[in-house]
């Protein structure tokens, strides 16, 4: 809270001015800032279409301010140590903090650290209205590492959807151990089809539907630091054959601080292999 921080206008006079920072979210990994500015200041039209292979322009500035662009396509890789699941990535050279734009001029999203990764345009605009209204950007700890089914190659996909009859949800790649999802026999390899009733066929889907619920629990008197329960669709995959259907009460708690994750390496999942756990 104390770092100072100054922006850059970008005018004809290279004017530059302090900037507050009222929060840094360790779990979206962005930074909510105050500039004041007599300018009027023109803003840029957002979409929350997300079509995997699309052709992106990444925007940036070099150490001149100079604007750069790369030309890259949206594309999805499972989140390492660093990334998170909701994270989608450009596949050209990392950017931090600029545009993610479509050959209309629609912003996508907002180039992230580290490495190609992006932060759906949804995701941030959600954040900035919860900054609003709450202060805080609450968030569920879940307690599972995912990966969209929609998002593999075609290949994977139809593999999937042969030996499962399954071709969208959420693939459980990792859970946390001591979490409430593995005291409930989640494991690498389940599916997760919807939560409170409604589908979710990607990562972003599901971050912002997280938000979302964690938006009305705060209207409804709700605060950081309770915890509230979630129904969870759960197909369990057993030796590569699509098992029973279950609906999991999952008893979470609102957090606005990032999820500490335990990996456990008796449990893993590839799925490009398709093995699952015994």
């Amino acid at each position: 809270p104390d770092a100072e921080i100054i922006a850059h206008l970008l005018d004809e006079d290279e004017t530059t001015v302090p900037a507050i920072l009222f929060r840094y979210d360790k779990h979206i990994n962005i930074a909510v800032l105050k500039v004041n500015l007599d300018l009027c200041a023109k803003i840029p039209r957002f979409s929350s279409d997300i079509n995997y292979g699309q052709e992106i322009l990444v925007l940036g500035r070099d150490e001149r301010l100079n604007m750069t662009i790369a030309h890259g396509c949206v594309n999805f890789m499972g989140p390492t140590t660093y990334e998170r699941h909701h994270y989608l990535f450009t596949g050209c050279e990392p950017s931090i903090g600029g545009m993610v734009i479509d050959f209309d001029g629609h912003v996508l999203g907002m180039a992230n650290f580290p490495g190609t990764a992006y932060i759906p345009s949804s995701i941030v605009l959600k954040c900035l209205d919860m900054w609003k209204k709450f202060q805080c950007i609450p968030r569920l700890h879940i307690g599972m590492k995912l990966s969209p089914i929609k998002f593999l190659d075609p290949i994977h996909v139809e593999r999937i959807f042969r030996k499962c009859n399954i071709d969208s949800g959420l693939i459980v790649k990792e859970v946390s151990h001591g979490s409430i999802a593995e005291e409930l026999g989640v494991r690498p390899g389940d599916v997760v089809d919807s939560v409170n009733g409604e589908c979710v066929a990607t990562t972003v889907e599901l971050e912002n539907l997280i938000m979302r619920i964690c938006e009305n629990h705060l209207d409804q008197g709700g605060a950081i630091g309770s915890c509230m329960d979630i129904l969870v669709g759960i197909l369990h995959m057993r030796k590569g054959r699509k098992g029973p259907r279950h609906t999991l009460s999952l008893r979470l708690n609102v957090s606005d601080d990032v999820e500490v994750f335990i990996s456990d390496c008796a449990w893993s999942f590839d799925d490009r292999i398709l093995t699952f756990p015994p």
